[in-house]
């Protein structure tokens, strides 16, 4: 998820499970005992297989997985070989496919009689994780000498990072996943990382998540001083849920001989909402920068008038933040809220072209840290956007302000 770790909304084996134990264990093994690509590659495949059917085995819905990896497999060929030929309108157009396959199978009533999933609804776990791995597949198998649909399908269904992430890029993975590097000097900090992650999500987040405003069944019934309460904590709450999720997956990851990406910098040091989103979920805002952003920005460039040059420029900035939000869930909160971080990174765009960066002292400590205040509860009150219903927002801000008793 965006901000909860989706293993904390799904049925199955949590991360501190016997089943994941187990899992991980074997992987480790596996990693640091066998030698050869092919053997390594195909244990792993099937010990990801475990744990996505662990979830709940629906034929019909490994099925469409299967036809769904096939395929992606299948483009990213032929766009090697087609070369510099697949031009970059092409590479956006099957980026928007993968996008309208995701919306589709994850939510089968979206249009309806129109949606083939409406008459076969599918459940996939991890499904839009793994729509982004293709993603990078597609754009980075040009570079792979050898592209390999074992190895492609291994990348894909990954276990410890099926659930969210992080994403790890096509490229790096194969490259590891030839020759994992077990690092015994890497193992206490793993050890160590791993019981900073469980104690993060299942000690502190999961034991103190009555707190968060995502857990107010009755939130229109609340005082505005518990609401502020509850939104200011749950922004907190989501960070030590997900980010303890990602230091389990990365120390386990680790283990195993493989270097994951960080998906976290610090959010909390920043001090614009621009630089929040550099911080938070790493690994999904840059594919997302890389594979739509940049693509359409070349495009308006190349293409556009100079004179609308930048008005489109912030249309696609505009886009990308909505995009980001409704790959979480094509819903009305989704879209809100990526509406709002959407105006509100257009309007810093606006004011540093037309107002302008002052140059003044150098900020104090103070300052520094009302900024970081004001940009996490920016950040905390437009959860509740998602997180509650529509037919709430105005009952919840209006206590929050004080105009309702």
């Amino acid at each position: 998820m965006l901000f909860q770790s989706a293993a904390a909304v799904v049925s199955g084996p949590s991360l501190n499970s016997f089943e994941f134990l187990y899992i991980s264990a074997a992987a480790i093994i596996i990693c640091c005992a066998v030698s050869l690509q092919m053997a390594r590659s195909v244990a792993l495949l099937l010990l990801s297989f475990a744990f996505f059917v662990s979830f709940g085995f629906d034929p019909a819905s490994i099925i469409v997985l299967a036809a769904f990896l096939a395929v992606s497999y299948g483009i990213g060929l032929f766009r090697k070989q087609r070369g510099a030929r697949f031009t970059m309108e092409a590479q956006l157009l099957v980026v928007a496919l993968l996008w309208i396959f995701l919306f589709l199978a994850r939510d089968p009533r979206l249009l309806g009689g129109a949606n083939p999933f409406h008459y076969m609804p599918v459940h996939i776990i991890g499904i839009s994780y793994m729509v982004f791995r293709c993603v990078s597949y597609l754009m980075e198998v040009e570079f792979i000498e050898r592209p390999s649909f074992l190895r492609f399908c291994t990348y894909v269904l990954f276990f410890p990072a099926l659930l969210a992430g992080p994403i790890e890029r096509y490229r790096s993975f194969e490259q590891q996943l030839a020759s994992p590097v077990f690092d015994s000097k890497a193992v206490i900090p793993a050890l160590h990382r791993i019981a900073n992650g469980m104690i993060k999500k299942f000690v502190i987040a999961d034991n103190l998540s009555a707190f968060g405003i995502f857990s107010f069944d009755n939130a229109t019934q609340m005082s505005g001083p518990m609401l502020w309460v509850g939104a200011l904590a749950q922004l907190g709450l989501i960070y030590l849920d997900f980010s303890g999720y990602c230091d389990i997956v990365i120390g386990t990851a680790s283990l195993m001989g493989f270097r994951l990406i960080e998906n976290f910098n610090r959010p909390f040091d920043s001090t614009t909402i621009q630089e929040f989103w550099n911080r938070w979920h790493i690994s999904l805002s840059t594919l997302v920068r890389d594979y739509v952003f940049t693509p359409l920005n070349f495009i308006v460039i190349k293409k556009a008038p100079r004179s609308i040059q930048f008005a489109l420029i912030s249309a696609v900035y505009f886009l990308s933040m909505i995009l980001i939000a409704l790959w979480h869930g094509v819903t009305w909160g989704f879209l809100a809220f990526g509406t709002v971080h959407g105006g509100a990174l257009v309007a810093s765009q606006l004011v540093r072209k037309y107002v302008g960066v002052k140059k003044g002292p150098v900020a104090t400590g103070p300052s520094i840290y009302l900024r970081r205040f004001l940009v996490y509860a920016f950040v905390s009150t437009t959860l509740i956007l998602w997180l509650k219903s529509y037919s709430e927002w105005g009952a919840i801000y209006g206590k929050m302000l004080g105009l309702y008793p």
